[in-house]
């Protein structure tokens, strides 16, 4: 099981503005949570830039917390997962289906990594690395043990008569009712098994993240996130507004003062002159 050494876990601890829990305790991970959503940005710039993405515990603390950058999931969530193992939590990582934005007929990959974690004998669903809407506290298992009508995600069970292990979608609530964020199931998987899919996401030509800027953050009990020009922020109660930026000099200010990623000049310069093809791409028609 890969954990940190003290330097390093008070340098992730002062890196989200968090003090030294006390116990690992249920309260204790929904604040670890809620602090990382807000200080450690969902982020995909490396991939846009044609740069090897490296999910190690050493690489991922560097950039992370060292570096002061974000990531997307196999980087978030492998640091969220040694510093709650460290601190004494069980963790077991698990892989889901990305279901946001996608027709229920299209068929998708195990393509994102989450975590299941133990606390006070009881187990929940913990990530900080889903590059939409997030939850921004521990989801139980079952979801029974903690409904809460202000909170607005629930995990639905799936009917799967046979299956080794049961299903799970991960749901956010809405205007349009509750919306599926991806589905899961509890076979526990290691970090091996993410070599590949990190590979997959980072690389192939059809990834979403080889062809939109991708940025999201916790701020303030809302949910921002940004693809290429489109901000929307998602209130706590699951409401959204969103809003087209209109010039890549605007979108990179955003990812600065919204998103808190400074750019170094050079990357800074590159994704500004990627951001017009990027956008023309995705625009209908």
């Amino acid at each position: 099981m890969t954990m940190l050494d003290d330097i390093r876990l008070h340098a992730y601890l002062e890196r989200i503005g968090h003090p030294l829990p006390g116990q690992p305790d249920l309260a204790a991970l929904d604040s670890l949570i809620a602090a990382h959503l807000e200080h450690i940005p969902f982020e995909n710039v490396d991939v846009l830039l044609g740069r090897p993405i490296r999910i190690g515990l050493d690489a991922v603390f560097d950039k992370l917390v060292t570096q002061a950058r974000g990531g997307y999931c196999f980087e978030q969530n492998t640091l969220l997962a040694a510093v709650l193992r460290t601190l004494g939590y069980g963790v077991t990582a698990l892989a889901a289906r990305v279901r946001w934005n996608v027709p229920d007929d299209v068929p998708t990959m195990q393509s994102h990594m989450l975590l299941r974690v133990e606390a006070a004998h009881h187990s929940y669903i913990v990530d900080v690395g889903f590059g939409g809407p997030n939850p921004y506290r521990a989801m139980p298992l079952p979801q029974t043990e903690r409904a809460d009508p202000a909170f607005p995600y629930r995990l639905a069970a799936v009917d799967t008569p046979g299956a080794a292990f049961h299903l799970y979608d991960l749901e956010v609530g809405g205007a349009n009712g509750w919306l599926k964020l991806y589905r899961f199931d509890l076979s526990p998987q290691q970090a091996i098994d993410f070599e590949p899919r990190n590979w997959y996401t980072s690389t192939h030509p059809g990834s979403l993240f080889r062809n939109a800027l991708t940025m999201a953050r916790s701020q303030g009990g809302s949910r921002l996130t940004l693809v290429n020009d489109d901000l929307t922020v998602r209130a706590g109660d699951g409401s959204a507004h969103r809003q087209r930026l209109e010039t890549p000099a605007a979108i990179i200010e955003t990812l600065a003062h919204s998103f808190g990623l400074a750019l170094d000049p050079a990357d800074r310069d590159q994704l500004t002159q990627m951001l017009p093809a990027l956008i023309a791409a995705r625009r209908p028609g």
